[in-house]
């Protein structure tokens, strides 16, 4: 404390002087413009910021020897948690509060005696509202972009190099784990005759279609990626090729009855599958898929419409 020097306040308590005018502790406290709070080991404010007063409610005009629980019941208990840290010769790690709707970094020093034992604590509170929100935004659109990168733009399906980087890990973790897996490959007949006949734009909402009927029939375990201009792979984890044939049948079926509109025009259109089933040299997606491509053009072979398998 600095002395005052002047007779007439001497022996006062919280008083400075500054510049030859004398300011109360309390004054010092409510002209700070964050929000600072002094507290004392059962909770009570002691001293505080105006800044404070607009955190908690700005209809109230002094917080002084009231309870942190009134304002903040996850405030009064890290007070409770904080001192219990100070007798251990703790700090207390910044942390965050929500306030009335607003996010606070906490900040916190303990006040001690001469013999070390904490009495009080200062507590500083920054806003962080507005930077959480950022934050949050910034998240939302890197998770945004992340989707996005993995994804293809007409279907919809998991693009070639996101949908071969996830079935390499699942076929890893089933030879580890000794489970079955298969591959379909399928491509819609006869699609360059769509895109010759009614243009690009009616081909490209065939495609999208198909690749929607796709997806509707195979199980949300299932991996579905575009790995070509018409060719859609799909990875089935616990499944051996009688299970993958009996899938492949569904979707072909649903699509051969399906009746596309696009543009206002009417499309049918029918896919050839292939199928391979895990084998021992099966070791990446891409062996794998190799066997189920040339599945595939077995069928497109022997009349298209059809399903094969290796």
């Amino acid at each position: 404390m600095v002395s005052l020097g002047a007779d007439k306040y001497k022996n006062k308590k919280n008083l400075i002087e500054v510049g030859g005018e004398i300011i109360t502790l309390e004054q010092l406290f409510a002209a700070i413009p964050v929000s600072v709070v002094l507290v004392d080991r059962k909770g009570d404010h002691i001293l505080n910021s105006q800044a404070l007063v607009a955190v908690n409610n700005p209809k109230v005009q002094d917080l002084a020897g009231r309870k942190v629980s009134e304002m903040s019941p996850e405030g009064a208990q890290n007070i409770e948690r904080d001192f219990k840290l100070f007798d251990q010769n703790k700090t207390v790690p910044t942390h965050e509060l929500v306030i009335n709707d607003k996010i606070y970094k906490v900040s916190v020093t303990p006040l001690r005696n001469e013999s070390g034992y904490a009495f009080a604590e200062l507590v500083v509170l920054t806003d962080i509202t507005e930077n959480k929100d950022t934050e949050h935004k910034l998240a939302e659109l890197n998770k945004k972009l992340k989707y996005l990168a993995s994804r293809d733009g007409l279907t919809n399906l998991l693009n070639k190099s996101s949908y071969c980087q996830i079935c390499n890990k699942l076929i890893n973790l089933a030879r580890r784990e000794n489970t079955p897996f298969s591959v379909m490959f399928i491509d819609i007949d006869y699609f360059k005759k769509v895109n010759d006949t009614y243009g690009h734009a009616v081909g490209d909402i065939v495609l999208k279609r198909v690749a929607e009927c796709i997806v509707e029939n195979c199980r949300k375990s299932d991996i579905v990626g575009r790995v070509g201009g018409e060719e859609i792979a799909v990875y089935l984890p616990q499944t051996d090729c009688y299970g993958a044939v009996a899938l492949a049948e569904k979707i072909r079926t649903y699509i051969e009855q399906s009746k596309f509109d696009a543009e206002e025009i009417i499309v049918t259109v029918t896919v050839s599958i292939g199928i391979s089933a895990n084998k021992p040299h099966h070791k990446t997606i891409e062996d794998i898929k190799k066997d189920a491509d040339a599945a595939m053009y077995m069928a497109k072979s022997n009349g298209r419409n059809r399903i094969e398998y290796l």
